[in-house]
């Protein structure tokens, strides 16, 4: 599926005003998708684990007891650095396995042993390639609750109880070349992701209008909110801190940039699909839903249902066109995938 862009029609609560628009041409668009690096024996590994521990024993630990490496743990986090809140850092009620963490070295080593119900502070160096390239090389400070816990019993994987439960093949070799497939099915959606984004890139490149910044502004708003305001409001935060961390996201070049794109291109394809007169007759607006919602693990009944609630049904709508849109683009355009 593309990657969502913002529908234009729902970007502000408010009467923010939408540029005019001329749609761009679709024709003699065509691009060419990089190769993808060779599959990994890490990649292999790391599905590995994630299917032993699917299989794993759960308790949930109690209120005062200790967590361990290895275990699911619940947090609430808040981060800072040169005394202003880490943008892209608060995290509620986030369930994550307690093991270390590229981006925050040092992190799970500090939240063992500590108790369920424990707030913690810890201290550690941001690494030299974390995301905010501002803050790459930083002392940090994160602020954690850990709110809940379960043990995890792994199983024993050479076993032959595992490999029968596990149904991937009766011996480590089976399973192994059964993950190698599935990583290579998943990595063939991943090059068709990155075709799409190259040809709605080359789209919006073609596309003359000037993104007025108050509409970036608000969708920056409307993102920033989904993600951290109402965690702020819940934790009391003052209004001049919640402006603060509001702020940090307003002036971050990179979010910025991605939001200007994805309006330009959501205006493209609203051109586009004006221009060539696009119909989303009901059964089309359910075929390219379903498509999506089987990606993120959604039946169709559950599509269905979603579709009775006005207000769902109305987003659902809006996601439909812009899926819609970017099928027909995709559909003039030619891509090429090196090393195919």
């Amino acid at each position: 599926m593309a990657e969502q862009v913002p529908v234009v029609s729902s970007v502000s609560s408010g009467p923010v005003p939408l540029p005019e628009v001329k749609a761009p041409s679709t024709e003699g668009i065509e691009v060419t998708v990089p190769a993808p690096p060779p599959l990994g024996e890490d990649a292999l590994i790391r599905r590995f684990h994630e299917l032993a521990r699917a299989l794993a024993e759960v308790r949930e630990r109690k209120e005062g007891e200790e967590v361990v490496l290895g275990d699911d743990v619940q947090l609430d986090v808040l981060g800072y650095a040169n005394g202003q809140l880490i943008p892209f850092s608060i995290r509620i009620d986030y369930w994550m396995e307690l093991a270390p963490q590229e981006m925050l070295p040092g992190f799970a080593d500090a939240i063992a042993g500590s108790a369920v119900g424990d707030s913690l502070k810890i201290d550690l160096v941001l690494p030299a390639n974390y995301p905010v390239e501002s803050l790459r090389g930083t002392p940090a400070s994160f602020l954690v609750d850990l709110v809940g816990a379960r043990e995890v019993k792994m199983p024993d994987t050479d076993s032959d109880e595992f490999l029968r439960k596990l149904g991937r093949g009766d011996t480590h070799e089976e399973v192994m070349e059964s993950i190698a497939n599935e990583l290579l099915d998943e990595q063939a959606d991943v090059l068709w992701l990155d075709a799409q984004n190259m040809v709605l890139d080359e789209l919006a490149s073609r596309t003359q209008v000037e993104i007025p910044p108050t509409l970036v502004d608000e969708e920056i708003r409307r993102r920033w909110m989904a993600a951290e305001g109402e965690a702020l409001e819940e934790k009391e935060f003052s209004p001049e801190e919640k402006q603060e961390a509001l702020d940090l996201w307003m002036k971050d070049p990179a979010t910025r940039a991605d939001v200007e794109r994805r309006l330009r291109i959501s205006l493209a394809l609203k051109a586009v699909a004006a221009k060539d007169k696009l119909e989303l007759r009901p059964e089309k607006a359910f075929e390219v839903l379903e498509d999506s919602a089987v990606a993120f693990g959604l039946t169709s009944a559950q599509l269905r249902e979603a579709l009775v609630d006005p207000k769902a049904a109305s987003q659902l709508q809006n996601v439909a066109w812009h899926l819609m849109a970017v099928e027909h683009v995709m559909n003039k355009a030619k891509v090429h995938f090196e090393g195919a």
